[in-house]
């Protein structure tokens, strides 16, 4: 048989046996594969099923092992099944222990954080994160540690320490990420807010300044990342008294929000109040009856403190325009609500 001969036969051997060595593949990783795909999708019911049988039907690597038991444990808690969740991140640990791999102990360990915050479990959280800190070297890993340690100090009322936890976040993710990923601009982002919760006007807005710049070039000026650093960053400069640049905020976001579709209503008509309060005190007194007209209806729906807050600002509002009457209306429905 001339070399021709047999070239010719190997390739139609070849080209017989390439779609059936396909369908084998995926007959072999079918779970693997649908597992991901679940888990990508948030369907934990549909993963833990594939990862069960992921996990019983071969022979994996010590590593795949621990991936797999780290997904599973995920698909559990997200199902509050914590019991089987934590004897799950637990077997994954094991299996770390026994092969000595420090990486994947680690990966095992951020699972149980998630895990425990799941569960509102803040100290055992932080105790936790810290025995990660004490074996990784991957700044990224770190970087999302010390994000997830600020939220279980935060959670644990100790502001000023989740705030340490925060900017060391910032720093690791800037080195780890780069200073215009997203993950950078969500770690400024929370550090801006927790600034801004604990009084520190400046160090928010410097903060969510930088979170925004980021969130607008990667994800555009009117995605929900963006209006989010842009609501917290007016309500800073209102906070701290910086009453002109709030309302240039507040606007900015309002017209963004026109723009949304689907957007939060909520956080808008929010937005309505806050802005015609401060039209109230830069007398613009038509603007903000404008303004609360918009959003009294769907206030009025909800109650709470906020349809109080608008009937106060309605209330002088009213008082500007000359007619006390209705002014007098708004303030016994503000003080009908608040006593409810």
């Amino acid at each position: 048989m001339t070399v021709t001969r047999i070239f010719k036969l190997c390739i139609k051997l070849a080209a017989w046996a390439t779609p059936h060595v396909k369908e084998w593949h995926l007959k072999r990783n079918l779970n693997l594969t649908e597992a991901d795909r679940h888990l990508t999708a948030r369907n934990w019911a549909d993963a833990e099923h594939h990862l069960v049988l992921a996990l019983a039907e071969r022979r994996h690597t010590a590593k795949k092992q621990i991936e797999l038991l780290s997904n599973l444990a995920t698909a559990r808690s997200k199902q509050n099944k914590f019991p089987e969740a934590e004897q799950t991140v637990q077997a994954a640990l094991e299996k770390a222990d026994q092969s000595r791999d420090q990486p994947m102990r680690s990966h095992a360990l951020a699972t149980l954080v998630d895990i425990q915050l799941d569960q509102k479990k803040y100290g055992e959280a932080e105790g936790t994160i810290r025995a990660i800190e004490a074996i990784e070297t991957d700044r990224a890993r770190l970087a999302q540690c010390s994000r997830k340690l600020g939220a279980a100090l935060l959670n644990s009322g100790r502001a000023e320490e989740a705030s340490a936890a925060l900017h060391r976040a910032a720093a690791l993710s800037e080195q780890a990420f780069g200073a215009q990923h997203q993950h950078t601009a969500q770690t400024f982002a929370e550090l801006g807010m927790l600034s801004r919760q604990i009084g520190q006007h400046e160090e928010a807005q410097r903060c969510l300044r930088k979170a925004l710049d980021i969130h607008r070039a990667t994800s555009g000026a009117d995605s929900h990342e963006s209006t989010q650093a842009l609501y917290h960053l007016a309500a800073s400069l209102e906070e701290s008294g910086d009453y002109q640049s709030a309302v240039d905020e507040y606007e900015r976001m309002l017209r963004l929000k026109e723009r949304q579709v689907g957007g939060n209503r909520e956080e808008a008509i929010d937005v309505q109040v806050r802005l015609a309060a401060l039209y109230v005190k830069a007398g613009r007194i038509g603007s903000a009856r404008e303004l609360l007209t918009q959003a009294i209806g769907a206030l009025e729906r909800k109650g709470g403190p906020q349809f109080a807050f608008a009937c106060e600002v309605f209330a002088v509002v009213e008082q500007h325009m000359g007619n006390p009457r209705e002014a007098a209306a708004w303030r016994a429905r503000s003080a009908q609500v608040q006593t409810v």
